[in-house]
Parts: structure tokens; C-alpha cells; sequence
């Protein structure tokens, strides 16, 4: 991932650096006197602002805050914190929402052919788990799976942490009883099987991840194609399915 985005990267660091070099060539931008009032006055106090510094892009300003450091616009609504936009007014975070977008996987093009279907109750709300059975919270979270109710389950085979995790797979990919021998191996059983059976659907579901940028398991699409990924807290996945199936 880091090797693709190393062009891109020494892109932006070329462009910083001949952004400071003309900031001092010219001079230091001033720092908009009602700036520091302007900042906790949107923040209703809850940001207390130690020093405003200008920095090497024009209109942005470096604000440190109780060792703290962010940067915010001349307008003193529009921080930019971790990586992320917020509004500080509305304390809204802009940046997630697109993020969400950029992350969604349409439910209709996962390859589901090649999932471990499970229909629990009438089966509305919808779940697509990819999962690796030499991940300790894959293995919790499938337990937690297995309780929910009225909930269409489509488990994906997805061997990424190792060697063995493949062999794993392949064995219950070529199992007679492919679900029953999942839910073993997700259990924590070392299954010895063939393996030379046809793996093309699961070498397809490693390919569909790879895509769509699956690097970590367990990864969760919701039937509205929302991504969740890792440790979810129960409680919010829950509220988070059935948003899936109310959302229209």
C-alpha cells in the first residue's frame, strides 16, 4: 500500500516544500488578530488556544492548544485534526461521511457465490464478514454473528495473516461440508484435508478484497454497503444493521 502512494507522497512533500520556501521569501503571513477569539468562540470555550503561528500555506494558520497542534482556516471555523476536517462550530467531522462513501462496496457486487450463506430468522437485515480464522477477534465476532436474529449471513473465506491460515481455508474449501468445516476451523479446530480441490472461487473472493482495499479482517459490509471494520462495539453494530435495512 505504502509503495503505491509513495509517488503521490513525495508529490505533496515537493509541493510543501516549495510552499515554505516562498512563504519566506516574501515574508510571513500575519495572523488575523480576532483569530484566537474567533476559534474559542466556536468551540464554546472548549478549545483554549495557547498560540497562533502562521504556517507556509496561505489563509492556514498552526494553532497549539493544551499540547496540542492543529490548523485552521483565517475564518477560524475549519480545523483540520488528524487528517480530518471539522467544522468546530458544529463540531462535525466533513471528513468522515466521504470517507464513508469512498469505502462502500455496492452489497450486490460482492461475490456472493462464493459465501457460507446463513439465514437466521426472516432473514431482512443483511451482513457480508470477512474473516480469518488465525484472527482472534474474527473468532469472537463469529460467535456474536451466530446470535443475531433476523439477519442474512454471508461469510467470506479470507486467509491474509499467514501461510497457514491458507491451508486453513483450502481445507474447508474443499470439505464436503464447506459451512460445517468453517465453523470448526473458525472455532479454533486445525483441519487436515484435501486441498487440491477447485479454489478458483476463493482465490476470486482474496481478488474482490484486494480491490476494494480489504486489509484487515474482520471487515463488515452492511447490506447499504457501509464498511466496518475490526472490534466493533456490539451495541453500535447492532444500531448500525438495522440502519442498513432502513435506509432506503
Amino acid at each position: 500500500m505504502y509503495q503505491i502512494y509513495r509517488p503521490r507522497l513525495r508529490a505533496l512533500l515537493l509541493r510543501a516544500t516549495v510552499l515554505a520556501s516562498l512563504s519566506m521569501a516574501v515574508g510571513a503571513q500575519p495572523v488575523p488578530p480576532s483569530l484566537k477569539a474567533t476559534i474559542e468562540q466556536n468551540t464554546a470555550g472548549k478549545v483554549r488556544v495557547e498560540q497562533i503561528t502562521a504556517s507556509p500555506i496561505p489563509g492556514i494558520y498552526q494553532v497549539v492548544s493544551e499540547g496540542e497542534i492543529f490548523y485552521t482556516d483565517a475564518s477560524g471555523r475549519f480545523g483540520f485534526v488528524g487528517g480530518a476536517m471539522v467544522d468546530m462550530k458544529t463540531q462535525q467531522d466533513l471528513t468522515a461521511p466521504q470517507l464513508e462513501k469512498l469505502n462502500s462496496v455496492p452489497f450486490a457486487s460482492l461475490p456472493l457465490k462464493h459465501a457460507i450463506k446463513e439465514v437466521h430468522g426472516n432473514g431482512k437485515r443483511q451482513v457480508a464478514v470477512f474473516e480469518d480464522p488465525q484472527c482472534p477477534i474474527c473468532r469472537v465476532f463469529t460467535k456474536f454473528v451466530d446470535q443475531l436474529d433476523d439477519v442474512t449471513v454471508y461469510r467470506f473465506m479470507f486467509p491474509v495473516i499467514s501461510p497457514e491460515s491458507a491451508q486453513f481455508a483450502r481445507a474447508a474449501w474443499c470439505s464436503p461440508n464447506r459451512a460445517e468445516a468453517w465453523q470448526q476451523v473458525m472455532a479454533g479446530r486445525r483441519l487436515q484435508g484435501r486441498e487440491d480441490c477447485d479454489t478458483s472461487g476463493l482465490v476470486e473472493i482474496l481478488k474482490f478484497g484486494e480491490r476494494h482495499r480489504i486489509q484487515n479482517t474482520p471487515t463488515v459490509i452492511l447490506g447499504n454497503g457501509k464498511r466496518l471494520v475490526g472490534a466493533t462495539p456490539p451495541e453500535q453494530f447492532i444500531a448500525e444493521l438495522d440502519a442498513s435495512v432502513s435506509i432506503k
